[in-house]
């Protein structure tokens, strides 16, 4: 596969992978759980992601911004249960600062599921050979859970122009076909 074609090989693409829950009902509590995708919708060959894994991981040489895109609904069952699901972006094991989410989600009564709100993260962030990145989703009390389709992540590449600096003009230089 060459290094910056779709797994398909259809066309060049610039570092991405989209992941979403196909299956959804992952269940979150006041403890804390990563999310899981079990679906991979694109992938380029940047990235390395095994389905229902809570980890995706950058594993070739393409340091530089990152745009991350996280997006889920949430329900729960509990009766007139009101809660918060606090959902966090995670860096190499480590808690991003900024990256963080709430929303309210309340129970229903006769087990009927209510949701309030969907939750999102878009965030920018410097990333290199073997970083990986982690979602994780805590509750206020009770537990919550994923609805199935919504849980989707999108990772990709900030393309920047970069400058000839050897050139009195200071015209733009592209390299590789891709916009950097």
């Amino acid at each position: 596969m060459r290094y910056r074609e779709l797994q398909n090989g259809i066309k060049p693409a610039i570092p991405m992978i989209f992941l979403f829950d196909n299956a959804g009902a992952q269940s979150f509590d006041s403890v804390g759980v990563f999310h899981t995708w079990d679906t991979t919708k694109i992938i380029t060959d940047h990235f390395t992601y095994t389905a229902d894994s809570d980890r995706i991981y950058l594993s070739l040489q393409s340091a530089g911004l990152f745009i991350i895109e996280f997006d889920c609904s949430f329900i729960t069952y509990d009766d007139d249960a009101d809660m918060y699901v606090e959902t966090e972006l995670y860096k190499n094991g480590s808690l991003v600062t900024g990256g963080r989410s709430v929303i309210g989600v309340t129970g229903a009564a006769d087990q009927n599921p209510l949701i309030l709100n969907s939750q999102s993260i878009h965030y920018v962030i410097y990333l290199e050979k073997d970083d990986y990145i982690q979602i994780k989703s805590t509750t206020s009390a009770n537990t919550a859970r994923s609805l199935e389709q919504t849980s989707r992540l999108l990772i990709h590449f900030v393309p920047m122009q970069g400058w000839d600096n050897g050139s009195n003009a200071g015209r733009t230089e592209y390299k590789g076909g891709v916009m950097r």
